[in-house]
């Protein structure tokens, strides 16, 4: 990490997993970054998955805000979707704010900014943001089943609150990426989401490049690179 990069943790509850890894710059930053990380929001995965992101977006001029929150397998799915509420309310920042989810962290990325009243950009990286469709086709060993406690239900209005797909318009800007190497059913999911946004009325825009899940936040490569161009154009002022 850059010596002009100050670390810090944030936390906005008591437990161990209700908190923030904060990088900033010493100078004012050029816009703010808040990091969801994936994982089928299964608890054994971590914050640390997006380090790699947030070293690099810090290291240049970027405020980065890595958020860990409880996962539904051990808390339920209120108390995921209620930290990730919470860990949003409590960044700090002034200017431009993009909300950056991977994979299940998409579905939580685009869930809380069309929830939130502060004006950001919402960013999904390869993300779960129809299930429906990731219910349907028992994505990640029926992960959308195990993260709400039951099947998809269209019929459920936490449910459809929870699902991008199925709540359009969101009313926020958004960055739609994904590589053309990752699973084509998140291939899927990430270009009908994109279509029917538009469609719908909100301002999308659309990353595709070669990359496979993974690529997508690796800062050496070039999806991301294409994907932090579309976000930087995209940035509310």
């Amino acid at each position: 990490m850059s010596t002009d990069v100050t670390a810090s943790t944030v936390t906005y509850g008591d437990h161990a997993d209700q908190h923030i890894a904060v990088r900033r710059p010493s100078a004012d930053p050029r816009w703010t970054a808040v990091l969801i990380h994936g994982g089928y929001w299964r608890t054994k995965y971590r914050l640390d998955l997006m380090d790699p992101l947030a070293d690099a977006l810090a290291d240049t001029g970027v405020a980065v805000w890595n958020i860990e929150y409880r996962r539904p397998d051990e808390h339920g799915w209120a108390a995921t979707t209620a930290d990730v509420a919470a860990a949003v309310a409590a960044v700090d920042a002034d200017g431009p704010v993009a909300v950056i989810g991977h994979s299940a962290g998409g579905q939580l990325a685009l869930r809380v900014a069309a929830d939130t009243d502060r004006p950001v950009l919402a960013v999904s990286l390869a993300g779960v943001i129809d299930l429906a469709t990731a219910d349907e086709r028992r994505m990640g060993d029926g992960a959308v089943e195990n993260a709400l406690g039951h099947r998809f239900d269209p019929d459920s209005p936490d449910d459809v609150a929870s699902s991008p797909r199925h709540r359009l318009p969101l009313g926020v800007p958004q960055v739609i990426a994904c590589g053309t190497d990752d699973d084509p059913n998140l291939i899927d999911i990430s270009a009908d989401y994109a279509q029917a946004a538009a469609a719908a009325g909100d301002e999308v825009a659309t990353v595709t490049a070669p990359g496979d899940h993974f690529a997508i936040i690796d800062p050496s490569d070039r999806l991301w690179a294409a994907t932090l161009a579309a976000i930087e154009r995209a940035l509310p002022l």
